[in-house]
């Protein structure tokens, strides 16, 4: 929607009112079917102004929706917390999370990382994983007392 739409709707109402104010204005002598061809213009130029105001009305709504949707992104930007080698969400001094950090960084979707307290993290949409500072690589042994057995 540009300004020349808006100058166009504008310009209709104008011509309408003026077609308006020339019916009242008008005298006696006026003959019958020129005053209906100045009546079916004013209908013509309200029905073009309607049109043109339902659809700047449309735009504005769209425009709505999108600094909506504008807010709500730095809403969520001014909420997220780089710690490596992901983010987390801070609101109101608590944290979720973490959040996988390629996801967010191409798309600009959280999404949750699975994982175990060992410090290895997993993201099921872009299968990425990530080893924080917790992580542990030695693998987990079960001790065997020689007083139970196990039956093999």
């Amino acid at each position: 929607m540009d300004l020349t739409t808006i100058s166009t709707a504008l310009s209709s109402l104008k011509t309408a009112t003026e077609i308006a104010k020339l019916i009242k204005n008008s005298d006696n002598s006026l003959e019958q079917a020129e005053s209906k061809l100045k009546l079916a213009d004013l209908i013509s130029a309200l029905a073009d102004a309607k049109i043109q105001m339902t659809e700047i009305q449309q735009v504005l709504l769209e425009k709505d929706d999108e600094i909506k949707a504008l807010n709500q992104k730095l809403n969520t930007k001014e909420k997220l917390q780089w710690e490596q080698p992901y983010y987390w969400r801070i609101d109101d001094n608590q944290k979720e999370g973490p959040f996988c950090q390629q996801c967010y960084d191409k798309n600009h979707e959280l999404i949750r990382l699975q994982g175990s307290n060992n410090g290895y993290w997993e993201c099921k949409t872009c299968k990425n994983s990530y080893k924080d500072k917790n992580y542990d690589r030695s693998p987990r042994i079960r001790s065997i007392n020689n007083n139970s057995y196990l039956g093999y």
